[in-house]
């Protein structure tokens, strides 16, 4: 087990029981294999794997498990929350994201097919049944598909990202973007401040990155 995952677990409150460990380790071991075949992201070491991009992922677990709160509460159909990671690439945020929330449906949305092949590959290995791999634009896919949307690295906000993601969210569901620094934040919203009106600028804390800023934008539909 990575010392690293198990001091940022604690770091960020997350209790993860073996199942759930061994489905991080079977991720971080499968992007070390295929990382540089698949260039799924940067990551040279199994630390700078967990800290940079799993850790990063899993300090919105708090507020992401808030919204879900929210939509249950809003949405009746009885049928499990419908997660969509857009433009997955190495599975994050969406892999181990599915690993904290087995209860939720996550589809992996990417489009080049050398990293579907490592996705389905990685949810095989993970033992994750609550996650299918959708190899395509995400241009294609069908409108009002998710309660959430999620995304690290998939496109700064413009008119057009801004159209395609609001044409995937259901009526009154999420879009949560994991972002950088403020200023650029507020220069990409700025852009989209016709279609987008009203959104919240949340920080976050990643274990062992404490002096890089980190924040998530939550839009609702």
């Amino acid at each position: 087990m990575n010392e690293k995952l198990t001091a940022g677990l604690e770091k960020l409150g997350l209790a993860a029981d073996e199942e759930q460990l061994r489905a991080f380790d079977s991720y971080v071991e499968s992007v070390l294999d295929c990382n540089r075949t698949y260039n799924l992201m940067k990551a040279d070491s199994a630390d700078e794997l967990v800290v940079s991009h799993l850790l990063d992922s899993l300090a919105a677990v708090s507020h992401i498990s808030a919204i879900m709160e929210k939509i249950r509460s809003t949405f009746s159909d009885g049928g499990p929350l419908q997660v969509g990671d857009i433009g997955s690439g190495g599975g994050c945020p969406g892999l181990p994201l599915a690993v904290m929330f087995p209860d939720v449906s996550f589809t992996l949305v990417e489009r080049m097919e050398k990293r579907c092949v490592f996705l389905e590959s990685a949810v095989a290995k993970m033992g994750l049944k609550n996650v299918k791999v959708f190899c395509t634009q995400a241009s294609s896919v069908p409108k009002e598909s998710f309660h959430i949307q999620v995304f690290r690295a998939f496109h700064p906000f413009d008119p057009k990202i801004a159209a395609l993601l609001l044409g995937m969210a259901k009526k009154g569901g999420y879009i949560v973007a994991y972002k950088a620094r403020s200023e650029k934040i507020q220069a990409e919203m700025e852009e989209v401040s016709k279609q987008i009106p009203s959104w919240k600028k949340i920080p976050l804390t990643v274990p062992f990155l404490e002096d890089h800023e980190r924040n998530l934008v939550v839009i609702r539909k």
